[in-house]
């Protein structure tokens, strides 16, 4: 993730935890795999969410809300399927899904998120 940028990755008010937008590509230690399709984009997303959350002691499935941006909704069906995965079925946060014109480092989809501390 860029260190540069004027915005933090995560903030933490105590209960409400918000993530900025997420790409595959903030994952320095992705491989080319991680790009190799709108799913394999979307899991890495997943993924480093994931482990930011763990930083603040929660999980996915403290998430709330998700805001997805994908160039292409033709992909939706793919992006949904890798998306899936990482939510307990009956348990998914609420989520929107927009099509973009663009996104950083030509990604192809940006997730952003928001998560509850219950306790």
């Amino acid at each position: 993730m860029a260190t540069d940028a004027p915005f933090n990755h995560i903030v933490d008010t105590g209960r409400d935890i918000f993530l900025s937008g997420i790409l595959a590509a903030d994952d320095l230690s992705a491989t080319e795999e991680c790009f190799a399709s709108v799913g394999d984009e979307t899991a890495t997303c997943l993924r480093l969410i994931e482990q930011m959350l763990k930083t603040v002691s929660l999980s996915l499935a403290d998430v709330t809300c998700v805001l997805v941006h994908m160039t292409d909704l033709a992909d939706f069906g793919e992006m949904n399927a890798a998306y899936g995965k990482f939510f307990e079925k009956d348990r998914e946060p609420v989520r929107t899904c927009v099509q973009v014109a663009g996104l950083l480092e030509n990604a192809r989809v940006e997730i952003t998120c928001q998560a509850r501390r219950y306790s």
